[in-house]
Parts: structure tokens; sequence; C-alpha cells
């Protein structure tokens, strides 16, 4: 298991004293993944408990436009701050195919107002980029992980076709 659902996960005290908290950047969307990352860099292991039972609603408090932006602009945060450099020296046309592919179908709907929200999102996303990538060198410096484990954790780039 890579990660949980941040309405599904519960966390030990001593992996939040050691890699921090929900970054307050990732406001509204994937702060959940962005502490997967990095507690996967920081050796830490999510743990599958398939008796639990929980109830959470998916996009309780938001989706459309709002989720879109965010969506746009926190992927490509999440990328930046925690994809292992040998990793994303190894599959950077992929990565960017994929994001590639997501402006596009946001361009061929571009009447719809969520498209155009997730193609400013992704523009926000890149133009902050150096704010996430100074976060990125402390957290890669203290990664315990070698990157061939987070690799074979992760689905091919692009989805499930490795497209």
């Amino acid at each position: 298991m890579f990660s949980a659902c941040g309405g599904s996960a519960a966390y030990r005290r001593e992996m939040l004293d050691e890699i921090g908290l929900l970054d307050d950047d990732f406001f509204f969307s994937m702060e959940d993944v962005d502490l997967a990352w990095r507690a996967q860099l920081a050796g830490w292991r999510c743990v599958y408990v398939p008796s639990a039972v929980v109830y959470h609603h998916l996009a309780a408090t938001g989706g459309g436009v709002t989720a879109s932006y965010y969506d746009g602009r926190n992927n490509l945060w999440v990328i930046a701050k925690n994809y292992p450099g040998a990793l994303l020296r190894k599959h950077w046309p992929k990565i960017v195919r994929a994001q590639a592919r997501l402006a596009w179908d946001a361009l061929r709907a571009w009447r719809g107002e969520a498209a155009r929200a997730r193609l400013r999102g992704m523009l926000s996303g890149l133009l902050s980029l150096p704010r996430m990538l100074r976060k990125r060198r402390a957290i890669q410096a203290a990664s315990k992980t070698p990157p061939e484990v987070i690799e074979a954790m992760l689905s091919p780039v692009g989805g499930p076709e490795g497209g």
C-alpha cells in the first residue's frame, strides 16, 4: 500500500513528529497524498486493514470548479516536491506526456468552467514551483527509501496501461 485517503487514515504520532503535518500549501486537495509521499520516503509504511469501516463522503466539501483548480495545481506540486530524482530522470517523458494529456483534455473542454479551472491550476502550479523545489531539497535529503522500492509501489506513469 502506498497511501490511504486522509479521511480514512490513522497516523502514528512518531511519524508526524518526524515528517511534519499536512502541508498547508496543499489547501483543499492532495494534502494526504503529499503526506503519504513524505512518509514513504522517510521509511514509514502504510498498512491496509480490510476489517476497518470508514464513512467518508467524497467531495463533500467541494468538487467541480474548485476541485479542478486545486487538483491541477497540487498534482504538479506533489511531483515536484516528492518524486525521487532517479525516478524523475527515468520517467520524465511519461510524466510530461501525462500532464500534457490532462492539459489537452482541459483545452478540448474549454467551454466548461471546470476545464478552465484545471488549466488555471496547472499554470499556478508551474509558476509556484520554486516554493515546492525549496521544500523538495529537505525531503529528498532525508529520504531513507531507495527509489526502486518507491517505484515498485507505484502504478505505471500515465495510468494502469503505462501510457
